[in-house]
């Protein structure tokens, strides 16, 4: 059974409350539009614009543009193209709200059809503008969701305080001056506008609320004063991450938050994955070490960090994060970085691999055979571009690969003497996509975990594959067994990875676990089994 707990997050009561205030409004003046009692009191309070502004004047001309660029479907767009963009920067939950956002635009046609309220009539008749019904304002709907919206993201990318504050006065300024534009062009009534605004910090609030992003009021204050002696290092590839200045401006200001000192950023070299700065950091102090990068960094960093008593913190940043699906440690960013704050650190295992006088050590899996083929032929440019599906790819290219004999031994027990295609061993057992190649893998028990495949060429291994995860017993080509030491030996130099990484070919390999020789930081309560 498998009992994981979500990362630290207090219990929110502003952001339904404010939900709440701000449909209720909303629904009450709709209810004053459609009862009337708005024609009689609100839109008298203007004159009617429609003669005081020509259209073909400059002024007119002006106030159609203001129109243009507050359309509400290039508002939406916009939106779209936002959440996308923190999508792919692993902030999920601003991605959401910003996707929620965006559904605030069908609900505001549905709005329009069923109070289906008659635009006044206006020199401005045949602009784009005048198009449907009035109420509520889609203009401003339109600019009030695209402040929250710029607001919200000055928020996520910790801005100073300043720039937030900025934002929001030129916000204000934007609402403004579309109420003034529409008023002037005359297409909608002034409680047309009061609608369209209140509308639009319905759909903020519920995005805030369903989403779970941080409350645009809750951005401004200052966190505890930095404790001494209390810091951490940050290493980071700077390859993986997509907006390096944001994401040092979110960290410091988590950490800073907190009570830390601010931390010591280190970048990854090509030459070095993160070894060299996983030793600069624990000579330099370092209570807690960040880890931003794809498997490769992970690895080296945590290597580097075994024995030492220092936690490390995954803030996953590449395709795999092998290790950070694992653990439990969330894929959005922010929840990782909260969870490497207020988390709870957990020992597991590491493996020692070594091939004659080199070793390395790793917490993932490492392996001869199919798979470290399929991670040399993985086009890293695709890789970027369809993530996982590169993987798929490059497996298939594997077509026609001749199996090898393998002699398997585990703990001086001979387990495999013959054909395969692979022979794993694992620290942990979950990949992408929910495969489980080793279930009883655990990243503490204190044992290594072994597979050999056997089988001739990619058909047979898939459909091997298959069976042996659909069914735990019986007679499977898919041998697993457990241990704390495994040698293997081949017939010939086969391709071999560790952590996803390839390293060249090997004809014999030893392995041998490491337990409890890592610190990491994992969400509090997180049981696997």
């Amino acid at each position: 059974m498998t009992t994981r707990e979500e990362p630290w997050a207090p219990r929110r009561a502003f952001e339904p409350t404010a939900f709440a205030v701000a449909l209720g409004a909303y629904l009450l003046w709709t209810w004053g539009v459609v009862s009337g009692w708005a024609d009689r009191t609100v839109d008298t309070w203007l004159p009617e614009p429609a003669t005081l502004l020509d259209p073909r004047s400059y002024a007119g001309q002006l106030v159609e543009g203001i129109a243009l660029f507050t359309n509400p479907v290039f508002v939406l767009i916009l939106a779209l193209a936002f959440a996308g963009r923190a999508l792919r920067r692993r902030q999920r939950h601003l991605a959401a709200a910003l996707a929620i956002a965006a559904l605030g635009f069908p609900l505001w046609q549905l709005n329009r059809v069923l109070v289906h309220r008659p635009r006044p009539e206006s020199a401005f008749d045949d602009s784009i503008s005048a198009v449907g019904y009035s109420y509520p304002s889609g203009h401003i709907l339109a600019v009030t969701i695209l402040v929250w919206l710029l607001v919200t993201i000055a928020n996520a990318q910790r801005r100073s305080t300043g720039a937030r504050v900025r934002v929001r006065l030129w916000g204000g300024a934007i609402v403004l001056l579309t109420v003034v534009s529409q008023w002037a062009m005359g297409t909608v009534h002034l409680s047309d506008s009061v609608g369209g605004w209140l509308f639009g910090v319905v759909v903020a609030t519920a995005a805030l609320w369903w989403s779970g992003v941080e409350a645009i009021s809750g951005s401004l204050g200052r966190g505890r004063a930095a404790q001494p002696g209390r810091r951490a290092a940050v290493i980071y590839n700077p390859t993986k991450i997509l907006e390096i200045e944001s994401f040092r401006r979110r960290v410091t200001f988590a950490m800073t938050r907190d009570g830390w000192q601010s931390p010591l950023w280190l970048e990854t070299e090509q030459d070095d994955p993160g070894d060299g700065m996983a030793r600069e950091a624990l000579a330099k102090g370092a209570d807690l070490v960040l880890v931003a990068g794809g498997d490769g960094t992970v690895r080296a960093v945590c290597a580097a960090l075994a024995g030492t008593g220092v936690p490390v913190a995954v803030i996953p940043a590449g395709t795999g994060n092998l290790l950070g699906r694992n653990l439990g440690i969330p894929l959005d960013e922010d929840d990782a970085l909260d969870v490497a704050l207020h988390g709870t650190p957990r020992a597991i295992d590491m493996i020692r691999w070594s091939m004659g006088e080199d070793s390395a050590e790793f917490a993932v899996m490492a392996g001869v055979g199919l798979d470290a083929q399929i991670m040399r032929d993985t086009d890293p440019r695709l890789k970027k571009l369809v993530k996982g599906g590169a993987y798929v790819v490059a497996g298939i290219r594997q077509v026609g690969s001749e199996a090898f004999h393998a002699k398997v031994t585990v703990d001086g027990r001979q387990v495999h003497d013959g054909r395969a295609v692979m022979a794993l061993v694992g620290n942990v057992g979950r990949l992408q996509g929910g495969i489980n190649l080793l279930p009883d893998a655990e990243a503490g028990d204190g044992r290594l975990h072994v597979l050999v495949a056997s089988g001739d060429g990619l058909e047979g291994m898939v459909m091997r594959l298959v069976g042996s995860i659909a069914r735990r017993g019986g007679r499977s080509p898919m041998r697993r067994t457990a241990g704390r030491r495994v040698e293997v030996e081949l017939d010939r130099d086969v391709p071999f990875q560790i952590d996803g990484d390839t390293e060249g070919t090997t004809r014999a390999f030893s392995a041998e676990v490491m337990p409890e020789a890592l610190l990491v930081m994992t969400p509090r309560r997180f049981t696997t089994g």
